[in-house]
Order: C-alpha cells, then structure tokens, then sequence
C-alpha cells in the first residue's frame, strides 16, 4: 500500500484496493476491479436476455467480467427456454485467431449447457463464414457439481469484423430432473465472449 496524495490513471485492467486510516485506526480493505473495455466493441444481441438475469445489461457479454460459479452474482447472462444468438461488431476489420465464450452449469437450478455452440465471421454482417464445425455438448449428462464450460473456437488468423455466436438450447429438462414432471424448461446462462 502506498499513501494516496495526488490523482492517478488507471489505464490497463486492474485491481485496486483501499483503505482509509485515522488516529492509527485502518478501515476495512476495499477491492474494486477494473477493465479496459474497447470502445469500437458493440454487440447486437438477436435473442432476448430474462431480464432478472441481465448482467448489467446488453453489452454484458464483451464487458470484459466473467462470471463465477454463483450464478446469482449477478454477472451472468441468463436465456429462458431460447437459443442465444449475439453478434459482436468489432468496429472494424481485425485479423482473429481464437474466439471463446463461457457457460455455467446448475443443473439443480434448471440452468444447462446448451447443447451446440456455433461460431461465424463476416466482413459484411450478412454472408458469415463458420469458424471450425459447430461444437456439441452433453447438456442432459446428469451432475450435482456447479461447472464452467469455456468453448473455444480456433482457425489460423483471418480477417473479420463481425463475430456471430449461436448456442441452442436444451429446451425440455431430461426425465430424470425434478422439473421435467413440471413440464420445465431450461436456461442457458452466458458470461463473457473474448475476441483474439
């Protein structure tokens, strides 16, 4: 810790913690994380979010926060019973190599992998290209465990401007999970989608 006495800059992703000290007496350490975020990004999201799931609303997905294994933190993005379809306008032509977006897993709170990821690139944002074939997950694979799935899609370095992501839903809970004799249906929950 260093003693604050003129303004500073904060430039570059970071985590600052704090205290206030009087007569000897030091407060409580407060963290706050910081992040760069690209002002060029934007991110037109085609399927709608549940609102009580936002994570802060429609630029959640490329605000450079990931989401942890509560997924009442507040920072993941949650989708009732529909697929997720975003595309990420990087604001120009950019050469990428690797795209990844993270999902959580809860199956106790009807929140499920979807079932297949999809990645696209395009220069136009009408004709998109895939990125590697669509990536398939075992959603109905019964776990008690609160996971983290990153899925990751790689290609040598191609120029794009806009990245399409598709993950379709489960949809219907499997037979075996409580929800399924309610007729229930399950949530994808999103986090964040990195671009390189």
């Amino acid at each position: 810790f260093k003693k604050y006495t003129t303004p500073f800059t904060i430039s570059e992703k970071a985590t600052l913690k704090v205290y206030a000290e009087k007569n000897n007496v030091r407060s409580t350490i407060i963290t706050t994380d910081f992040y760069k975020i690209d002002p060029n990004l934007k991110i037109d999201l085609k399927t709608e979010y549940a609102n009580q799931y936002n994570a802060g609303g429609n630029n959640a997905l490329i605000d450079g926060v990931f989401g942890t294994e509560d997924f009442r933190t507040g920072t993941w993005q949650g989708y009732f019973d529909t697929d997720l379809v975003a595309v990420v306008d990087l604001g120009g032509q950019k050469e990428i190599s690797e795209i990844s977006v993270g999902f959580l897993q809860d199956q106790r709170s009807w929140i499920f992998y979807p079932t297949e990821v999809s990645c696209f690139g395009s220069n136009d944002g009408i004709n998109f290209t895939p990125i590697e074939q669509p990536k398939t997950i075992e959603a109905t694979q019964k776990s008690e465990d609160v996971t983290i799935k990153e899925v990751y899609f790689k290609q040598p370095s191609t120029t794009y401007r806009y990245i399409k992501l598709i993950a379709k839903k489960l949809g219907e809970l499997p037979k075996w999970h409580l929800g399924h004799k309610h007729d229930g249906r399950s949530w994808i929950f999103v986090d964040e989608i990195t671009i390189k």
